[in-house]
């Protein structure tokens, strides 16, 4: 769906101010909810979710919905726990481009 490119693993460090604009303005639309969990914040889809993913009709839109539907058959029953070792398990194998995340172990998120 979307291109290779180097460092893929680590775009989510340079857009991580991007995600969290766009998740402040889906709670101000009330299109999710945030939960206080023992690791900070979730968020979490509220009953206008499904209505408004209902009016996404583009072929983007409905990859992004099968794969999203991917994710939740394939890791919805996972703990947090279990989701942290299943990655930490795979970062090696999915190459260079992580290890950038190295040093990115100081920085609060």
């Amino acid at each position: 769906m979307h291109p290779a490119v180097p460092e893929r693993g680590s775009e989510w460090i340079v857009k991580r101010d991007l995600v969290q604009t766009g998740m402040d303005l889906m709670y101000a639309r009330e299109l999710v909810t945030k939960k206080l969990t023992s690791d900070g914040i979730a968020y979490v889809g509220s009953e206008m979710t499904t209505a408004f993913i209902g009016l996404l009709k583009t072929p983007y839109a409905a990859a992004i919905q099968k794969r999203a539907r991917w994710i939740v058959d394939t890791f919805g029953a996972r703990s947090d726990d279990d989701l942290q070792a299943f990655m930490a398990e795979r970062v090696g194998t999915w190459g260079a481009e992580f290890e950038t995340l190295a040093a990115l172990g100081d920085l609060e998120f």
